[in-house]
């Protein structure tokens, strides 16, 4: 793409782009996983922690953590395809 005289963004962005999505996506996934584990344990963290259960604070601070958990798979995708593809491409 650089002999046809296109930029570094240009050449960066289609694998930025695609770090986002599975940052998208691991995210969604993590938090697929979260919910059963979370509502499993419940019970057993509520006698453990001195009366509280990890299921109801999951659900009741569910906002944050999406927030939390899809941000940073965002930003872990978005940084690690731009620092691959300055490092592998030589862009």
């Amino acid at each position: 793409m650089r002999l046809v005289g296109a930029s570094s963004k240009y050449i960066r962005g289609p694998f930025v782009v695609s770090g986002v999505m599975y940052g998208i996506i691991a995210g969604a996934i993590t938090l697929a996983i979260f919910y059963p584990m979370t509502y499993w344990l419940g019970t057993a963290t509520a006698n453990f922690f001195n009366g509280i259960n990890v299921f109801s604070y999951f659900i009741t601070n569910f906002a944050q953590i999406f927030a939390i958990i899809m941000g940073a798979g965002i930003f872990l995708g978005a940084v690690s395809s731009w620092l691959s593809a300055s490092r592998y491409l030589r862009v």
